[in-house]
């Protein structure tokens, strides 16, 4: 919808006083820009993450936080894995939006070994890597490691 725009008279020069004061064109631009953020509102919530790697493994503690602004998904994550000497590679799930448009991104340094989570489009899930080598971790890897994660991805809703 194309602003209307209401000319501006300023009678003294000054600013102060005239139609300058009347700004009905911003007003308007005021109310576009409003109804424009409604769709923007932020929504914000928990999820709990899962493993994902499929050796059903049941983390120590596991919790998550959301904040989707649009499109954009920020997560902060914490879990705590259990003792395991399963191979399977290491895989987060429960996601509370599926990803899109790439990929999703996560860090977290634990000890000297920087750890990277990475979701494909089409996934609710994100597979771990250690940072240095872009190998995958398995969940032996992560053995009583107590992680927290932070990213963004994009999402299709």
């Amino acid at each position: 919808m194309p602003i209307t725009r209401t000319p501006i008279y300023d009678d003294s020069g000054l600013g102060k006083d005239g139609t300058v004061i009347d700004n009905a064109w911003k007003q308007e631009l005021y109310n576009q820009i409003d109804a424009l953020a409604g769709g923007l509102a932020p929504v914000v919530g928990p999820f709990t993450p899962t493993d994902a790697s499929g050796a059903g493994l049941v983390f120590t503690a596991a919790s998550g936080f959301y904040w989707k602004l649009g499109r954009l998904v920020y997560l902060a994550v914490q879990v705590i894995y259990p003792g395991t000497a399963n191979g399977l590679p290491a895989k987060l799930g429960g996601l509370p939006f599926v990803i899109s448009d790439g990929h999703a991104s996560l860090y977290h340094g634990y000890g000297s070994t920087p750890v990277r989570c990475w979701g494909s489009a089409g996934a609710f899930t994100l597979d771990f890597y250690y940072a240095s080598t872009g190998t995958a971790i398995p969940n032996s890897g992560l053995t009583g490691v107590n992680m927290t994660l932070y990213g963004t991805y994009l999402t299709t809703v």
